[in-house]
């Protein structure tokens, strides 16, 4: 990935910030003979309990939130007694542009950000609630990273954000990370994770820790298992823009027994295995279009219940490896307590077909399914089936499956007994997916609801074109049960699935795959 793509998916991953630049005093403290009130000039808010005023002052900006101390003598020391909430981007001289080239303006608006983080962090007791430190080229500046992860820590951080503006990607995190013992969540944001040989281990390093996101994070596997190690109450775990070479650890082997949700977004690995993870209840990946393959391990994950998207990944179940073409799938290989699947596919290539119905018997229990239809260049489909001939595959990828394959599909349970929900998105009208719908309307018993998305509005002749060959689907008996309506939507524009990281990581949505159409 580029450097701006990079920063861009780091900086739109960073949960929303609870205060606003927007946020003013001004129109509390105008007199009321101007605001319309009784023409006392009285301030009111003054009068305020104290517990009001500094839920007042936690939703101001940092600098605004200090100066209330110049009110009346009524605030004066309320700010020292708010947990504090510091986001850097509120104490920019002005807002630093990747594009910039001039060096000296950037050093001078960044010693003057530094400056200004640094009083504030030395002068407030703490504790602090929420702080995002991400506007910094911390590279040249270290010693201001290790000063303020020191006064954090004793202070009582609870929430961090805490990136160093790439480039470069060396930029070593400092060690003192590992005595915010406070920490209940942490986003680290291009950084390269220092090496845990030695540092403490165990229960006690991080006993708060729920959430913890690296950002394009250079970061080995044993140092990612030793924070899992510390971290006895994590809930969260997100690799976000995690290359698997140029940042996060290539290997991502999970064993933690309290980890109920994980993601990785823009990111790929040699491998991901949940080796065990007894309360893991979603996995949700995100490869941004990568042509690498991943093995994804399965070994003991009984509460999985959202799963999704597998594309060309190499399933494991058990010890078992998920071929395409596999009719006939033992009960050790398969994830019942899986409900919510979604799967991309490239309809044109009949191995990606073959493997959608065998990653389908793994999973007997699914009530909403999710489909991608994937599409790629022709050059690059051509590439990568002359790479898998090299290994040993067969060749022939893009030929079209024979007249009979969708008629002679052996049993899918999941699909024949308990799919209640259908999405096929960025429908194309190819043979292949026709069939597929086909399939799974001529068999799908217990089906509520099928949507068909379209990937774009304003291609008539496309969307002419995909709307005929559903009417022909729609002339049949078993797509016009009233019990089970074929929906029919559009993007209004291609690529607008809009499947984004925040409504990825939103844990209070049941489906966190539907896209703007939908």
């Amino acid at each position: 990935m580029a450097l701006k793509e990079i920063i861009e998916i780091v900086y739109s991953c960073l949960l929303d910030f609870p205060v606003t630049a927007a946020t003013s005093l001004s129109a509390a403290f105008s007199s009321s003979t101007e605001g319309g009130g009784d023409g006392s000039g009285k301030d009111r808010i003054s009068a305020l309990p104290d517990d009001l005023l500094r839920k007042i002052i936690s939703r101001l900006p940092v600098k605004d939130a200090a100066r209330t101390a110049a009110l009346s003598p009524r605030w004066r020391g309320l700010w020292r007694l708010t947990p504090l909430v510091l986001d850097d981007e509120h104490l920019l001289p002005y807002l630093p542009d990747s594009s910039d080239e001039d060096d000296d303006l950037l050093a001078d608006c960044t010693s003057l950000l530094i400056s200004a983080i640094s009083r504030v962090l030395a002068s407030h007791p703490g504790p602090f609630r929420r702080v995002h430190l991400a506007m910094n080229p911390l590279c040249r500046e270290l010693y201001a990273a290790e000063e303020w992860l020191r006064l954090l820590a004793a202070k009582g951080v609870e929430n961090l954000a805490f990136v160093s503006r790439p480039w470069p990607l060396e930029v070593p995190l400092p060690v003192s990370i590992f005595v915010c013992s406070s920490l209940c969540s942490l986003y680290l944001g291009a950084w390269k994770f220092p090496s845990t040989a030695g540092l403490p281990r165990g229960p006690g390093v991080f006993p708060h820790l729920q959430e913890l996101r690296p950002y394009h994070t250079v970061m080995e596997e044993h140092d990612l298992q030793h924070v899992l190690a510390c971290s006895p109450d994590l809930q969260i775990l997100a690799l976000i823009a995690s290359s698997g070479f140029l940042s996060g650890p290539s290997r991502v082997r999970i064993s933690s027994d309290n980890i109920h949700y994980m993601l990785l977004w823009s990111s790929m690995a040699d491998e991901l295995a949940l080796v065990d993870t007894p309360c893991l209840q979603r996995l949700i990946l995100h490869a941004a279009g990568s042509p690498r393959t991943m093995k994804v391990q399965i070994s003991y994950a009984p509460d999985l219940t959202v799963l999704g998207y597998l594309a060309t990944h190499v399933l494991v179940i058990g010890n078992t490896i998920i071929t395409a073409g596999v009719t006939n799938v033992s009960p050790n290989a398969t994830v019942p307590s899986v409900k919510l699947l979604a799967l991309k596919v490239n309809f044109r290539v009949p191995k990606e077909v073959k493997t959608l119905l065998s990653f389908l018997r793994c999973f007997p229990q699914v009530e909403t399914l999710h489909v991608m239809v994937m599409s790629f260049d022709p050059v690059l489909l051509l590439f990568f089936s002359f790479l898998n001939s090299i290994g040993g595959e067969s060749g022939g990828e893009d030929s079209p499956l024979n007249s009979t394959f969708w008629r002679e599909v052996a049993t899918i349970e999941c699909v024949e007994s308990c799919l209640k929900k259908l999405v096929l998105d960025e429908f194309s009208g190819g043979a292949n997916e026709l069939g597929f719908l086909e399939l799974v309307f001529g068999r799908a018993h217990v089906l509520q609801k099928a949507v068909v998305v379209l990937p774009d509005a304003g291609n008539s002749a496309m969307m002419a074109k995909a709307m005929g060959k559903l009417a022909l689907l729609g002339s049949a008996e078993w797509a016009t049960k009233e019990d089970c309506p074929l929906v029919v939507l559009a993007h209004s524009e291609p690529g607008d699935h809009v499947w984004s990281y925040n409504r990825a990581s939103d844990l209070s949505l049941s489906d966190s795959f539907l896209g703007n159409a939908m």
